[in-house]
């Protein structure tokens, strides 16, 4: 196996390399030239290919500068561990490799040394395959080069690899008589795992710019994270660039001729890609038509249709980087002179400002002004505050500035951009003036990612700073916090249940929609599933944290509805923003949720993983609220599989005082749950309490499904016939067919009524649910409907979305469907949002209703007309 913690993707190199490796193997001699741009990964590769050469025995050497003057400097290196092997050689030629490696003072003969290689190789490989190892080849002597390619030539019969890196096409070299393979970037997911294995998650915006620069170059890829700091989102483009890339790179930018150098610099100081500015800002530094014909020539830059894009950006980057600082500021102001158009002007100042050497509160105050009136996105805006901060001569002036600056970032949903700009804000003026300059930036900021109590204290605080809007919406998010810290239940008013027109471009909540849950406590579901639709639609694209926020919001809402696919949809694009973001508690969130429906799936290693990694995120910044809803799905997975005791441990907690997942919301809304763990452990006392606790919410809030709840708790603690008008009485509360709830009692219904002999009654209950669950996906409920079913002596008929009687479900139409295409249990669970052993048991089910022996029967049935197996004749 290669080893995968030393190379990302490159199966394409490696598959080149086994086959050299192979061919030796067989006993045949191959060569093969790696070239590629400086610190590609040439040399990894050569050490992953030693690393699989393990039968081999490996003979190395590398080019120097200092020594490629040196006539057989590497064939020396290369030969010295096996100099006592010359004595195998007949005198001659041991004379002329022993004038090589310095054992003969008489001048080596170049054919001689050739033939005396071949000769000497070929007796090495007679005890086993022998690979030769070349690496920074460009910097090797000429004759060395040369004697090892007219031995590898030789040798085609031979077991011996010669293996060579080198970082120009091989064309127009000594190496060109061998097999050549170009090495290019690593492609974007590899170079993503690359940077995630590295240093863990990064943000959106700190992992696109490093992307964009690097190229897939391995080097970069492991520099560049630690260079780009947490303020990414904000800096002003071109990057600087990390140690190791610089002094690759370094020789390369040397030898550009200095009027390519100059329209590199021009080209990376102008951002946008603008052809006429670039030519004329480069014109004004001296670089002409002879400076864009190199570099394009090169392929360092591409010109049409009135744009330029640097085709290299990592190189234009070191040339960039290369530059001293008065090449750069010339470059800026040149741009800046560059830029006549009427609609400029900003983007003119802007250069000015990164071309000042010097603190200038006139260009600070005019950058600051265009930044707040003009309309720019809140990135750039940001951007243009914290260069102005970088020039104001006043540091409280600029602190303010950089306060300013975090609240656009906070808009834009550069979390780590907003509280490094923030912590900047108020080392220059203080907690409170940072928190009137930034409007309660420092609650936001640990509402979405801190602890949702001291999230709470501090909005609070500031919003006795602010104006009067932003401190009525402050007092709202302080309100928030307390709920997400386990402090009682907010009262909600149907009537805010809307979207409100012109969202602020500051505020970062969607102040009338209140959180999910407390909409599913108070009975508002069905109602806030169009409102919750139109603002995720008008907030859908954007970074956000209204957006980011949103989303797992409006995921609970359609599955509260009965819209499955749609909530699971909804859930991925909120995982995508909140990791992108780095919203922790917003992440934890949408784990929560993952949890649950997993544990409706019956997925039990899904569900145990999502509501680890939840209780991992909201356990340290104790967000109640999280916690317990983890403990909700766990204990609800519980109850699926027939484990009261279990799910009566982990449901107690949501009301038991003291614990991290105490929350009154979600103890209210496991009603149901929680009382039936209880009553089937035995502590009848703990369910009593239980239900006095929802039906006492039912009376206040005329929630018809926490009246519906209150009458299934009750039928559970009845020890007699009277369970049968409770029962009955829950199931006329809520009548849809998608309300999990309603579900949950026709199986409790169900088995009761089995129970007290009414087979007939119970059967009708439980053969309902049970399609009703397989609708929904809720793989282990449908096995326990059956299971009490068929306990009645009755079986369940499969159905299909619209009632009609089927042979499969509509989960397990789709996932055969993909199986028939060939796809495996990975790439289908993948493309349902489903975990590789759930597809299985999907899978299983087909098989056995379909009565096929396995999924190369698949492709015979014919999935749009009734099942129907079409085999050929």
């Amino acid at each position: 196996m290669w080893e995968e913690s030393m190379l990302y993707g490159r199966e394409r190199e490696r598959i080149q390399l086994d086959r050299v490796l192979g061919a030796v193997r067989a006993g045949q001699g191959a060569g093969l030239v790696l070239y590629g741009e400086p610190a590609i990964g040439k040399s990894t590769l050569l050490r992953a290919a030693v690393d699989r050469a393990t039968d081999f025995r490996v003979l190395r050497c590398q080019g120097i500068s200092t020594e490629s003057e040196l006539r057989y400097a590497a064939l020396h290196e290369l030969l010295l561990p096996v100099a006592d092997r010359l004595r195998m050689l007949p005198p001659t030629q041991a004379r002329a490799l022993g004038a090589v490696l310095g054992l003969e003072s008489a001048t080596p003969d170049v054919f001689l040394v050739g033939a005396a290689l071949v000769r000497l190789l070929s007796a090495l490989a007679t005890r086993g395959p022998l690979l030769l190892v070349v690496d920074e080849a460009r910097l090797v002597d000429p004759e060395s080069a040369q004697a090892l390619v007219f031995a590898i030539r030789r040798l085609s019969a031979v077991p011996v690899a010669l293996l060579v890196a080198l970082r120009d096409d091989p064309a127009d070299t000594l190496w060109r008589e061998l097999p050549a393979l170009a090495v290019g970037g690593l492609p974007d997911a590899q170079a993503r795992r690359l940077i995630a294995d590295r240093y863990g998650p990064l943000g959106a915006l700190r992992l696109s710019r490093i992307l964009a620069v690097a190229g897939g170059n391995p080097l970069a890829l492991h520099e560049l994270p630690g260079v780009v700091g947490d303020l990414a989102g904000t800096a002003p483009e071109p990057m600087a660039l990390g140690p190791g890339v610089r002094a690759a790179f370094r020789e390369r930018v040397a030898a550009l001729p200095a009027d390519v150098r100059v329209l590199l610099t021009v080209a990376a100081t102008e951002t946008r890609g603008v052809l006429g500015t670039v030519t004329a800002a480069a014109a004004t530094l001296g670089a002409g038509p002879t400076a864009w014909e190199a570099a394009t020539a090169a392929g360092l830059l591409t010109v049409g249709d009135g744009r330029v894009e640097r085709t290299h950006a990592l190189l234009c980057a070191a040339v960039h980087d290369a530059a001293t600082p008065a090449q750069r500021r010339a470059a800026q102001l040149a741009v800046a002179a560059a830029l006549t158009g009427p609609g400029e002007a900003d983007l003119r100042i802007w250069h000015r400002a990164m071309a000042s050497d010097r603190p200038d509160e006139r260009l600070a105050a005019a950058l600051s002004e265009r930044a707040t009136r003009a309309d720019h996105g809140s990135l750039t805006a940001a951007a243009m505050l914290r260069q102005a901060a970088a020039i104001s001569p006043d540091p409280e002036r600029a602190g303010e500035r950089l306060a300013a600056a975090g609240r656009f970032a906070w808009a834009a949903g550069d979390i780590a951009s907003a509280r490094g700009l923030l912590d900047r804000a108020t080392a220059r003026l203080g907690a409170e003036r940072a928190a009137t300059s930034s409007r309660g930036l420092a609650g936001l900021l640990e509402y979405v990612a801190g602890e949702p109590e001291r999230a709470a204290t501090l909005l609070l605080r500031d919003a006795e700073l602010v104006d009067p809007d932003t401190a009525a919406n402050l007092r709202l998010d302080a309100d928030r916090a307390r709920w997400a810290a386990g402090h009682g239940i907010l009262d909600l008013d149907p009537a805010e249940i809307t979207v409100r027109e012109g969202i602020s471009r500051f505020h970062t909540m969607i102040r009338p929609l209140p959180p999910a849950p407390l909409v599913l406590l108070w009975g508002l579901a069905d109602r806030a599933l169009e409102p919750y639709t139109q603002a995720a639609a008008g907030l859908r694209g954007s970074a956000a944290p209204a957006a980011v926020s949103l989303l797992p919001q409006l995921a609970i809402i359609q599955f509260a509805n009965g819209r499955f696919p749609a909530a699971q949809q909804t859930l991925a694009e909120a995982f995508e923003l909140a990791e992108a973001g780095g919203v922790e508690n917003l992440l934890a969130h949408c784990w929560s949720l993952r949890a649950k429906i997993e544990a409706l799936r019956g997925d039990s290693d899904a569900v145990l993983d999502a509501a680890d990694r939840a209780l991992a995120l909201a356990r340290p910044r104790r967000a109640q609220s999280l916690v317990a809803s983890a403990h909700w799905h766990l204990g609800f997975h519980a109850l699926s599989l027939g484990d009261p005791e279990t799910a009566y441990l982990r449901l107690r907690t949501l009301a038991q005082p003291g614990h991290d997942a105490r929350h009154p919301t979600y103890s209210r809304l496991a009603a149901v749950d929680l009382v039936e763990a209880a009553t089937r452990v035995g502590r009848h006392a703990e369910a009593l309490e239980y239900y006095a606790d929802i039906r006492d919410w039912a009376i206040r809030s005329r929630a018809d499904w926490a009246i519906a709840a209150a009458y299934t708790c009750r039928a559970l603690l009845c020890a007699d016939e009277r369970a049968d008008r409770y029962f009955r009485r829950a199931l006329a509360v809520r009548r849809s067919r998608h309300d999990l709830n309603h579900v949950r009692t026709q199986l409790l219904y169900g088995k009761w009524l089995r129970r007290v002999r009414r087979r007939a009654d119970a059967a009708e209950q439980l053969r309902a649910a049970a399609e009703a669950f397989e609708r929904m996906g809720a793989n282990q409920w449908v096995l326990r409907a059956q299971q009490e079913l068929e306990l009645t002596g009755r079986r369940a008929a499969p159905v299909t979305a619209h009632g009609e009687t089927s042979v499969l479900t509509a989960q397990e139409q789709r996932v055969a469907r993909l199986a028939a295409q060939g796809l495996t249990n990975r790439e289908i669970g993948t493309e349902l949002f489903l975990s590789p052993r759930t597809v299985g048991h999907h899978l299983s089910r087909v098989f056995g209703k379909l009565g096929l022996s396995g999924r190369a029967d698949l492709v015979d049935v014919d999935f749009d007309n009734g099942m129907r197996i079409m085999r050929p004749r």
